[in-house]
């Protein structure tokens, strides 16, 4: 076995720091490179560079996870950020069969939100890792979606002499990930699993795990994420010494979110491409190589040609569509059917008219029809007119089909001419629409050309085998997101075998966003490899006027005027883990600002609290650190640092320096309340807050709610809970904060949000 040792601490572009383990490539991962080398995905084999540089940064991902004996570590979190479609499901594989040489016994697998993904994820695990003969089928044990009923097998291969390694894959959603806690809650299974910690693996990490990012989230869709994000924080807690590695080609949101508990990756590893990828840089002509088609691969819809279905409902098949799929065709006959290109036996096809079922069907049925009427008139003698008329389009077209072929490799539009029959008796049009009715199981080798039309389904996650042609309509009335602009990058992927066949039809407003995300996505990179942490690279995106990866507005109207407005009390009881992390860094922050107090004394000890002003770059830094394990107080703990970089940024007399921190009854025994231990957050009717003085009490004590700083900046209050009911193991005590934002910086922020309006705020009600 080689043993690959990463150095802890040291600085490398895959950013070395918090390293948790020497890892050991055994035979499980030298199995799964010979059948890379070899396998049908790569029929031309990959080199000994590329060989090693998957072997680095595979390692280097595992480096960073607990060690699977490492039960009583704090859980932790890694990203893994790769290209779209540039192999980060051959990296989790390869991580898998790295975690089997090196004692992992479970691994569960977020495999994105759709059915389809779902399969595709469980297919690829069992093809890559088990075989098609099944030649390992005693050392990995895969179980999608299981349920209780699934226990006792699970149980069985957990107890097997043979130790194979017990691999989850599972739909992000709640529903599914709370059948996979009533496994893992199981005694027999946590009794086997005592010693062992589990790796949790998010395909899609930016995508249902994280929670409401800008007004369409907000407004459609915050309960079912809220569900799921709540569910994974709850899954985590159940999981002692866990690492969630989050895998995305957008980390946007992730970097930007980090002080999320869950979203709060202690390192990155940044994957390469392997050979043959070709990315934004080639395709829209900036970069390494970019001068190789100069922009010319992407072809400009017409603006009357640009689809929407209320600014431009099309009546009919659009001209540039038509052209697009004679492009196509042209295509597989050029390749598939004239220069016969090695492994490439098909071309595909990808149509993303519109995000709802009826005008998906409509695009579906012009394009079938279109094609059935094609591969009728191609039968007809040579001197039918409309045959005649057909050919002379497709001839007028060729020289386009032609145009970054070396002149030895043309043929003449002759040859061709009857190979654009043979392409339409073999062809096949996908409808992917919703989950339930989605094509996805699609024989890629029965046909020699595919066409799928669809939207989210497309979206992604889901790999479009072989695609050369993408038109791609859709409607944008503003600058679109980065991370929504990628994800629509379906026609990125291994392609440098048939990349002078590739086009991309987009509208003129699209081209424009792609090529600024061109340039953001490869200096999003370079920060990620120049800095040792994510906390640093989130500060330089943060600082980074060309970095602009989420809405312009820093939250919603709605987060400011309801959620953000007066005393909020947050729970930060979610596990044991959570109460030790934050004792630590409560007992840091008092031992640091001991001589900083001022006190505000009352007539009992519980009535006596003390508060300094925080600078507010320190109270930024706190409540980042502070843990919370549920999802609305993590959500809200980020919404507001996100407010409070903005108020710190602000101009003149609107920027805010510092804000109160009150420790709350600092001389008191901790406060005792009422403990919720299925929940584990306080008992419901229980408050945080002691309440003013009674009416025959002339105190006039105001009640904790109201011991606030001033106006013009939030206050932070901190409480030393007694947990009344907690198990015998669980933690006695532990903090938490509360928050108060007063009305006049909310009505501050609201007068400056700014909207930024693209079809996918709009309200996706069919799909």
């Amino acid at each position: 076995m080689e043993q690959i040792i990463v150095n802890k601490g040291v600085k490398t572009d895959n950013a070395k720091k918090n390293v948790l383990q020497e890892v050991t490539c055994g035979e499980f991962f030298d199995k799964f490179i010979r059948y890379i080398r070899r396998s049908e995905s790569n029929p031309k084999g990959l080199s000994n560079p590329a060989i090693a540089t998957f072997r680095e940064e595979s390692c280097d991902v595992l480096a960073h996870c607990n060690p699977h004996d490492a039960v009583t570590n704090s859980e932790t979190t890694h990203l893994a950020v790769g290209y779209v479609q540039s192999g980060k499901t051959m990296s989790f594989t390869g991580v898998t069969a790295l975690a089997k040489d090196n004692g992992y016994r479970v691994i569960i697998y977020l495999a994105g939100t759709k059915n389809n993904l779902l399969d595709q994820t469980s297919k690829r695990l069992r093809k890559d890792l088990i075989g098609k003969n099944g030649a390992n089928n005693d050392y990995y044990k895969i179980h999608p979606n299981p349920t209780l009923a699934d226990l006792d097998d699970i149980i069985g291969n957990l107890e097997s002499i043979e130790k194979p390694i017990v691999l989850i894959p599972i739909l992000k959603h709640y529903e599914h990930i709370h059948k996979v806690r009533q496994i893992v809650n199981n005694s027999e299974f946590k009794e086997l699993m005592a010693n062992e910690t589990v790796i949790i693996i998010d395909d899609e990490a930016d995508q249902a795990s994280l929670n409401s990012y800008g007004r369409r989230n907000s407004k459609y869709e915050e309960d079912s994420k809220s569900r799921t994000y709540d569910a994974i924080l709850k899954l985590r807690a159940d999981l002692p010494g866990n690492t969630y590695i989050q895998y995305t080609a957008t980390p946007q949101a992730n970097i930007l979110i980090s002080m999320q508990d869950l979203l709060s990756p202690k390192s990155h590893t940044l994957l390469t491409p392997g050979e043959g990828y070709v990315g934004g840089k080639l395709f829209f002509g900036k970069g390494d190589n970019g001068d190789l088609y100069d922009g010319e691969l992407i072809v400009e819809i017409p603006e009357k040609e640009v689809f929407h279905k209320k600014y431009n409902p099309l009546t009919e098949m659009p001209k540039s569509l038509r052209d697009a799929l004679m492009l196509h065709i042209l295509a597989v006959a050029i390749v598939v059917k004239y220069l016969k290109v090695d492994g490439v036996n098909y071309l595909s096809m990808m149509v993303h008219p519109d995000n709802t079922i009826d005008w998906n069907k409509t695009f579906w049925q012009w394009i079938d029809n279109e094609l059935k009427s094609w591969r009728r008139l191609m039968g007809k003698p040579d001197d039918n007119y409309d045959k005649v008329q057909l050919l002379k389009r497709f001839e007028h077209l060729f020289p386009s089909a032609l145009e970054f072929y070396d002149i030895d490799e043309r043929p003449s539009f002759d040859v061709i001419k009857p190979l654009i029959a043979e392409v339409l008796k073999s062809k096949k049009v996908y409808l992917v629409n919703t989950d339930a009715e989605a094509q996805t199981e699609i024989q890629w080798d029965d046909y020699k050309m595919h066409i799928l039309v669809g939207a989210e389904m497309l979206n992604r996650g889901f790999t479009i085998e072989k695609l050369a042609t993408t038109y791609m309509p859709r409607y944008t009335k503003g600058a679109t997101n980065a991370d929504t602009i990628q994800q629509r990058c379906r026609f990125f992927g291994y392609k440098m075998d048939y990349i002078k066949s590739c086009r991309v039809f987009l509208p003129g407003t699209s081209i424009a966003n792609y090529l600024n995300y061109v340039k953001h996505e490869e200096e999003l990179r370079s920060t990620l490899a120049s800095c040792d942490s994510l906390e640093a690279a989130e500060r330089k995106v943060l600082l980074s006027p060309s970095l602009r990866p989420t809405r312009a507005n820093v939250l919603p109207i709605w987060v400011v005027n309801t959620r953000m407005s007066g005393m909020n009390a947050l729970q930060a009881f979610s596990s044991k883990s959570t109460i030790e992390h934050n004792d630590q860094l409560v007992a840091e922050f008092l031992e640091k600002h001991k001589e900083d107090w001022t006190e505000r004394r009352d007539t009992t000890i519980y009535r006596t609290h003390r508060w300094l002003k925080l600078d507010i770059e320190e109270a930024i830094q706190f409540l980042t650190d502070f843990n919370f394990k549920n999802w609305p107080d993590a959500q809200r703990k980020a919404d507001t640092i996100r407010y409070l970089r903005y108020l710190a940024g602000a101009s003149g007399e609107d920027s805010v320096k510092y804000v109160y921190f009150y420790q709350m009854a600092f001389a008191a025994p901790a406060i005792e309340r009422n403990f919720d231990t299925v929940e584990r957050r306080l008992a419901a009717n229980t408050q945080i807050f002691a309440g003013p003085s009674s009416a025959t009490d002339s105190t006039n004590y105001p009640g904790d709610a109201k011991i606030v700083g001033s106006p013009e900046t939030l206050t932070f209050q901190l409480y030393h809970i007694k947990l009344k009911g907690a198990e015998l193991e669980y933690p006695k005590e532990g903090y938490t904060m509360a928050i108060y934002v007063p009305k006049e910086l909310a009505a501050t922020y609201t007068s400056n949000e700014q909207y930024n309006i693209d079809d996918s705020d709009e309200e996706e009600d069919e799909e």
